[in-house]
């Protein structure tokens, strides 16, 4: 018996009763394309391939490090530099509510 599914741009939608009386056969299709899985006609979750996983994740960890390389030519505070101005900015506050 066939998956009884959508096909949409993002990937194939099952709904989720059928998804988890027939997930065997969407661990198969999952290696072709993303499985979004419905509830109520609404978008509930995704599954992809792992190595999809790591292809995000990969772009991700760019992106941050991209960041913290401009941050450190931009200059910025270390964690104890802003611990201690924190502190200042707390006590500055302090004093100002106390007058």
């Amino acid at each position: 018996m066939a998956l009884m599914a959508t096909k949409t741009i993002t990937g194939t939608r099952v709904a989720a009763k059928e998804a988890k009386n027939r997930f065997g056969e969407l661990l198969e299709a999952v290696q072709r394309h993303p499985i979004i899985i419905t509830k109520n006609n609404r978008a509930v979750a995704e599954l992809r391939r792992i190595s999809e996983k790591t292809r995000f994740e990969e772009a991700e960890e760019a992106i941050w490090l991209e960041r913290t390389l401009k941050a450190e030519k931009e200059g910025y505070l270390g964690v104890k530099k802003s611990e201690e101005f924190m502190k200042k900015l707390r006590q500055k506050h302090a004093l100002s509510r106390s007058r």
